[in-house]
């Protein structure tokens, strides 16, 4: 017979689940309250009229096609200018990045033994290489669950590689790091001496042989070192030598 799996867990509550959500989409709303806020601002004043409808104030405001017009062209200016479009670019990848880690968790089944619940992504901030993802982990998981992930991980973000680093004070809290770029890759730090060393760089202030204005190099002189005392010759005494090339104490 086949193996099968029942996973079961116990249900949570509505509210706690709710506020979950709500934790997890703060960036999404945040940009969305602010757009709507931005709508009605722009729009035209409403006042009740002797029915008590509402109805727009003739004279304040802008009509839909004007601000909808204005918010399109403030949105291609915030993407056209660089500072803008990769400060936005970049958080927009962060928050992308934070749903990606928790989906990663929850399909690997990084969960809790009974109660299945998946750590809390909290937080999430673009770096230098990536992006990093602050985790805090549930009662039953431990950073080497996670860490044993970074390929799911890696793989999930988009990224070249992914790190997981518990943090020293509280084993509960781990940083999942994303790496996608190398900051020293498109301006690596190149040094002279390299150039020197093969003689493609001359010192202004020397003399080039190249050049014939140039004045002829003037002849190395050797220094001068002291004399050394002459060697003893071995003394061969052939009337003793017996064949053996001369008195062996000569030589030790």
């Amino acid at each position: 017979m086949d193996s099968f799996e029942i996973i079961s867990a116990p249900p949570a509550n509505p509210v706690v689940r709710v506020l979950a959500l709500l934790l997890r989409l703060r960036a999404e709303l945040t940009v969305a309250a602010v757009l709507v806020a931005v709508w009605v601002w722009l729009g035209p004043d409403h006042a009740r009229d002797n029915a008590g409808r509402w109805v727009a104030v003739p004279g304040t405001g802008w009509d839909t096609t004007t601000r909808t017009a204005v918010l399109v062209a403030a949105a291609l200016v915030l993407a056209g200018l660089p500072w803008t479009r990769r400060f936005l670019f970049h958080r927009a990848q962060a928050v992308l990045t934070r749903h990606r880690v928790r989906q990663t968790l929850l399909e690997c089944r990084v969960l809790n033994s009974r109660s299945r619940a998946c750590p809390l992504t909290v937080w999430a901030r673009p770096t230098r290489v990536g992006e990093a993802v602050w985790v805090v982990l549930r009662a039953g998981i431990s950073p080497t669950a996670v860490a044993e992930q970074v390929e799911e991980l890696a793989s999930a973000c988009f990224a070249r590689d992914a790190r997981v680093i518990p943090w020293p004070r509280f084993t509960n809290v781990v940083r999942v790091e994303t790496i996608r770029r190398d900051p020293l890759a498109p301006n690596l730090i190149r040094s002279d001496l390299f150039r020197y060393a093969s003689g493609d760089i001359h010192d202004p202030g020397w003399p080039s042989s190249d050049s014939p204005d140039s004045p002829a190099p003037a002849p190395r002189r050797e220094p001068s070192r002291p004399a050394l005392p002459a060697a003893p010759q071995p003394a061969f005494d052939r009337s003793v030598d017996n064949g053996r090339g001369g008195d062996w104490s000569d030589y030790v």
